[in-house]
């Protein structure tokens, strides 16, 4: 199905954050950023182009400390660290701030569960071609 198709079977508004499996691996691969002690780090998705391109690292509350720093941008995806005490953090809500788009938001280790799924998919169909 496509994203229409979804959005036509479902009674309400949702945004759909689709991206191409290899796309995920290769973020995956690139690997997550250094993170503090204790720093969460999470991946938005952006649903839509940005509107802003905001200067990173960018922190919230600006200064120190931090709650939620937004530390790259690749493609249609935005690393950031969580300190662990800040859970209430909307992560989401200030990444859509910064862009100017909708996103969800997801933990990295998420994103390495889906890039293993990925490449356990990958292996037999490259066995199965030999």
């Amino acid at each position: 199905m496509t994203p229409a198709e979804i959005a036509k079977e479902i009674p309400f508004a949702l945004d759909l954050a689709i991206r191409p499996a290899a796309e995920v691996v290769r973020l995956v691969d690139a690997g997550a950023p250094r993170a503090p002690a204790g720093a969460q780090v999470f991946v938005s998705v952006l649903v839509g182009p940005a509107k802003r391109s905001p200067r990173l690292p960018l922190e919230v509350p600006d200064g120190s400390p931090w709650a939620l720093r937004l530390v790259a941008k690749r493609g249609p995806y935005v690393i950031s660290l969580r300190r662990p005490d800040q859970r209430a953090l909307d992560l989401s809500a200030v990444v859509e701030k910064a862009y100017g788009a909708r996103s969800t938001t997801r933990g990295w280790p998420t994103f390495e569960r889906i890039a293993a799924a990925v490449r356990s998919l990958e292996a037999p169909a490259r066995r199965a071609r030999r």
